[in-house]
């Protein structure tokens, strides 16, 4: 496609459009991939937290708890599982074995409400907090959960839709383009079509377009039909202007006779010849006017065999043409960007020229003498 193709343009667009919506959808989608795990962990961390209320004892001076959770991360070090209960009556903690020598840092969250951790050496934590209270006694218990998994299930996820999306944006991507050539073949048709109109093959668009480019083949046939108009009008007038002349001309030979019948044959040639040369002249600018009346940007295109075969069959039938023996010699056809009856007028004005000679006439039509531009058809 071109640079100013109008294909590419809306190719463009619809790459961009996708990869943008692509992209958008995929960032959206992960970020509901996470918060619903996020919120599950949540689930089960309230749930966690519930039982772990259950199992407080608060008869004995030190923070403890009946039984073991029966989670086993909570008694590996570090297995991603957490608790630690805290008495605010006097400052006694018990922990989870999962976390060694480390404190949960609490601090001053609302009860109730998850909140993340980051200690400084990367460890991430999800941790709900609750305030019990338990006979006389007041507690802070806290549990959490290592994000550490939801961290690599975001980044898997991640990679999941990148490979997905990428082959949905292909398949996309494709078919926007084979929707493009389908959309654009009516235009394709058209420029057909016109192709047609300029070779001379048809005088008007015609097939079947949608409904969108009906307005434009109804516009240029329009168009056509008022330059074929004007192109007739300019040749009637031109006919016209040449029976006015020939009036004149032919009783400039009628003078000429009467001069010769008076014994003045020098005055009487003299007036026939300046009168076949005003006829001439004439005939010449009729035809040339007749050819200009067609605009150089409405081309035709015709068969100069075939103007060569239909002059000769014509002139044939004339008294001259009877005597005469003829010999058409064609090659390759050529096409010649020219009206048919204009290249009629043109080769039969050649070949009445040569009858006037009166030689024997032998039409070629040669493609590289045509190509030149210096065709001699006739000799």
């Amino acid at each position: 496609m071109r640079r100013n193709s109008l294909g590419l343009r809306l190719m463009g667009l619809a790459f961009v459009m996708v990869a943008g919506s692509l992209v958008l959808a995929g960032f959206i989608l992960q970020t509901l991939f996470v918060d619903n795990l996020e919120r599950s962990v949540r689930g089960d961390l309230d749930a966690a937290l519930t039982r772990l209320v259950a199992l407080i004892e608060p008869s004995g001076p030190e923070t403890a708890i009946r039984a073991p959770l029966p989670d086993p991360r909570y008694e590996t070090p570090l297995g991603g599982r957490y608790w630690q209960i805290e008495s605010l009556d006097n400052a006694s903690m018990a922990r989870s074995r999962s976390l060694f020598d480390q404190e949960l840092p609490v601090g001053e969250v609302a009860d109730g409400e998850a909140f993340h951790w980051i200690d400084g050496g990367g460890l991430h934590l999800i941790l709900i907090s609750r305030h019990v209270e338990i006979g006389t006694r007041r507690f802070r218990v806290t549990v959490g959960e290592d994000h550490d998994r939801i961290h690599l299930a975001q980044i898997q996820y991640g990679w999941d839709i990148v490979r997905l999306f990428s082959l949905l944006g292909i398949a996309i991507v494709a078919a926007a383009w084979a929707q493009l050539r389908l959309v654009l073949m009516p235009l394709n048709r058209l420029r057909s079509a016109v192709d047609d109109v300029r070779r001379g093959e048809v005088e008007r668009l015609k097939g079947k377009f949608p409904a969108e480019i009906e307005p434009l083949v109804d516009e240029v046939n329009g168009l056509l039909a008022e330059r074929e108009a004007l192109a007739q009008r300019g040749r009637r007038r031109a006919s016209d202007l040449a029976h006015g002349l020939k009036t004149p001309l032919a009783a400039l030979h009628g003078i000429a006779m009467r001069l010769r019948d008076r014994g003045e044959k020098t005055e009487a040639t003299s007036l026939d010849e300046l009168a076949l040369e005003m006829s001439s002249r004439v005939d010449y600018q009729m035809r040339l006017a007749s050819l200009r009346t067609r605009s150089g940007d409405h081309r035709e295109s015709s068969s100069l065999n075939t103007a060569i075969l239909r002059t000769v069959t014509v002139l044939r039938k004339t008294d001259r043409g009877e005597r005469l023996h003829w010999q058409a010699e064609l090659g390759d056809d050529v096409h010649v960007d020219i009206h048919r009856q204009d290249l009629m007028e043109l080769v039969g004005v050649t070949l009445e020229e040569r009858l006037q000679v009166g030689d024997e006439c032998s039409c070629r039509s040669d493609f590289e003498a045509s190509r030149n531009g210096r065709a001699q058809y006739c000799r």
